[in-house]
């Protein structure tokens, strides 16, 4: 699955590469190193602890379901992004991040994170 053009382009223009975005929950960075149709590369503290060589991907399908779901009903929690009942998406806290950067995204609440979105 790729990224569609309109989230692609909503992310880059809204993500700056190299810079962390923090996880709303953890305040943990995650620096973004290239955004492309298939999803996000990122670093994150842990991975450049362990010397991994290069980022990793948060696939397009994770940012996609996200977004649909945001963007449909208004609202998204973390809860129903990590449920495996429901969207079953394995990087939510970054995925809430990435989100919150994007325009008519609002942080409702961190505990639990909540998101909220009014074009």
């Amino acid at each position: 699955m790729s990224l569609d053009d309109d989230l692609l382009q909503l992310l880059s223009d809204n993500l700056r590469l190299g810079e962390a975005i923090y996880t709303l929950g953890s305040q943990q960075p995650n620096w973004i190193v290239r955004i492309a149709p298939e999803g996000i590369y990122v670093e994150t503290e842990r991975s450049r602890e362990r010397g991994r060589v290069g980022p990793e991907r948060v696939p397009a399908e994770m940012l996609s379901k996200a977004w649909d779901r945001l963007t449909v009903r208004g609202v998204l929690t973390n809860k129903e992004l990590r449920a495996s009942d429901d969207l079953n998406v394995k990087r939510s806290s970054f995925v809430c991040a990435v989100l919150a950067q994007l325009p008519g995204v609002v942080v409702s609440s961190t505990r639990p994170i909540t998101l909220s979105y009014q074009r």
